[in-house]
């Protein structure tokens, strides 16, 4: 084999040189990742530039992004539809190729979540750029704050402006304006055209800017119209319409068990058995559902384990879904049955709290069944053998004074005791279970004879309370506070004096944040705390009884208060006042 001398000689020089190269276009390590969202860096035209008429618009961005992604995002108003999008680096050009209206402002509006091209940065909230082709540029603006119905702050929510002047067929149409709401629920429309406008806000599921009754929610203003210049304007999402769910999958477990996965989370308390038909798809047979349970005790999941009657072998089943108890809401899967016989063990009991367990806040162990303890199984029992075989009693010097209480299905495993008259500070309780009463619906009977739980609630240090003042153009409103995170608020009936003020007050509030709010309720008839909050309609567009909402921080043995609510409608719209923490 011949040799080239001269590689010899450029070997020693090449590998190093190549090396050096390799090292250079290593990306750095170390150092801490980047978290910071994707946000805009700089526009051309700059936003509220005047006597711009742009054929090309170029944005900067803090991080790449992707063609496709930014198309999706890019609204224009009014209404600019032939354009080309092109990435330049961190640079996006959008490129205009009909000509633009004189004398009129445009706004260019990226909503979020806007994602980097990495999927690691996007944008927290919707972002506007705007100009005028004349000289002068609209400066009207509406801002304020989405709540979901659950009173927490909602982001990511799309808003929508309508002109008053147009249709009310809201649903069908295109908006003049939109914006996206930011971490803390704000959202903020600015250089509207003045005006009046119906603003309304949906979860907006697929991006399409019409509203989908079937898998989406809806909020809309306390007012039918809201004027250009308005602040504080606040939009509760509507409650979740759990007759749109609808089955996604179901696999078989074994031949009892069928596991069931749906469209969208369900709470456990309410998934009614009702609404659930298993038919032979031979002989259209029925076959029983007995009970139902999440894996985890979630009080909210999309999936859930059926337990029927045995199965028969290599048969198909149809299993359908009637959340609306209607056939046009009926969702259907097929499945085929399983040969597999589960060997369940022997019916377990606990209690939570455990027995001994001191300083037990009640309200905590399963919030949204307020002020309760929990009983657990680790198969499913018939809820009807489940209040029989319990007891609840007050423990004082030794002796037990048996309590009246209720017990509510979480599902078919997990069940929540509450006493009467609540679970009071600083007591001693005593929970008895006799699990050989509990009918197993699977498994073998428990030997167990008894399960208790001797436990102390904690004491007044505890729990805060909550005191404010608020003015409304009402008779009365409604006030509650909400724990975060919980489905059962404290709710009164606060009374308005001659000059519109109303006073509001609630104790033993377990520490941690809370939203407190009042509306002015459209109900007729006799005002009690359970008079609901009325969330209006979209189609046809009603506005929603008006509301004020603000969150506060609870702490044990503080009373927070001066808090100041003022319900839209009222002489001072929003929200005012300071909050302090006082010793009670």
């Amino acid at each position: 084999m011949k040799e080239f001398p001269g590689l010899k000689i450029l070997a020693p020089i090449l590998i190093p040189v190549l090396f050096s190269a390799c090292a250079v276009d290593r990306p750095p390590t170390g150092g801490p990742p980047d978290r910071s969202p994707l946000s805009v860096t700089s526009t051309l035209p700059a936003t509220a530039s005047v006597n711009a008429s742009p054929q090309t618009i170029r944005i900067g961005f803090s991080h790449y992004v992707g063609k496709a992604d930014l198309s999706k995002s890019i609204f224009f108003s009014p209404r600019i539809d032939d354009y080309e999008v092109s990435i330049h680096g961190k640079e996006a050009h959008i490129r205009l190729y009909e000509p633009l209206q004189p004398n009129r402002t445009y706004t260019l509006t990226l909503r979020a979540p806007l994602k980097s091209l990495d999927g690691d940065h996007q944008l927290d909230r919707s972002q506007t750029l705007a100009f005028s082709t004349g000289p002068v540029i609209d400066q009207g603006s509406i801002d304020g704050r989405v709540w979901t119905n659950r009173l927490a702050p909602m982001q990511n929510a799309t808003v929508m402006a309508y002109s008053a002047s147009r249709s009310n067929a809201i649903p069908e149409a295109r908006p003049d304006y939109i914006a996206q709401s930011g971490p803390s629920g704000d959202y903020r429309f600015e250089y509207l055209a003045p005006g009046s406008y119906r603003i309304v806000a949906i979860t907006d599921d697929n991006g399409n800017l019409q509203f989908d009754p079937e898998t989406e929610v809806f909020a809309v203003s306390a007012t039918p119209t809201v004027q250009t210049g308005m602040s504080g304007v606040g939009l509760r999402f509507a409650p979740e319409n759990y007759s749109a769910r609808s089955l996604h999958s179901c696999r078989t477990i074994n031949n009892r068990e069928i596991e069931i996965t749906f469209s969208d989370t369900l709470p456990a308390r309410s998934f009614d058995l009702a609404t659930i038909r298993i038919e032979n798809s031979a002989t259209g047979a029925n076959l029983p559902v007995l009970g139902y349970y999440s894996l985890s005790r979630s009080s909210e999941d999309t999936t859930f384990r059926l337990l029927t009657a045995p199965m028969e072998n290599r048969t198909f089943y149809r299993l359908r879904f009637s959340p609306g108890g209607t056939e046009s809401q009926t969702s259907e899967l097929t499945f085929s049955g399983n040969s597999n016989s589960e060997r369940y063990p022997e019916l377990s009991v606990s209690i939570v709290p455990a027995n001994g367990v001191d300083n037990v806040i009640a309200e905590m162990i399963r919030p949204e069944s307020g002020s309760s303890v929990e009983l657990q199984c680790n198969l499913p029992v018939a809820e009807s053998s489940v209040k029989p075989a319990v007891s609840l009693a007050l423990s004082v010097n030794g002796r037990q004074m048996p309590i009246p209480f209720t017990v509510s299905r979480i599902d078919s495993r997990t069940f929540a005791i509450t006493a009467s008259e609540g679970f009071r500070q600083s007591r001693d309780y005593l929970v008895q279970v006799k699990p050989g009463m509990l009918r197993g619906l699977v498994g073998e009977p428990s030997k167990t004879p008894l399960v208790k739980s001797l436990f102390s609630t904690a004491g007044p240090e505890q729990y805060g309370e909550i005191s404010g003042t608020g003015t409304a153009n009402a008779p009365a409103v409604i006030v509650e506070a909400r724990r975060s995170g919980t489905e059962a608020p404290r709710r009164m009936v606060a009374k308005t004096s001659a000059s519109g003020t109303f006073r509001f007050d609630f104790h033993d509030l377990p520490a941690g944040q809370y939203t407190v709010t009042g509306f002015i309720p459209s109900a007729y008839g006799t005002l009690s705390p359970l008079t609901e909050w009325n969330s209006g309609s979209l189609m046809p567009f009603a506005p929603c009884d008006p509301f004020a909402a603000m969150t506060v921080n609870v702490k044990g043995g503080w009373t927070t208060e001066n808090l100041q609510l003022d319900i839209p409608g009222s002489r001072q719209p929003g929200i005012k006042g300071s909050r302090r923490y006082k010793k009670p």
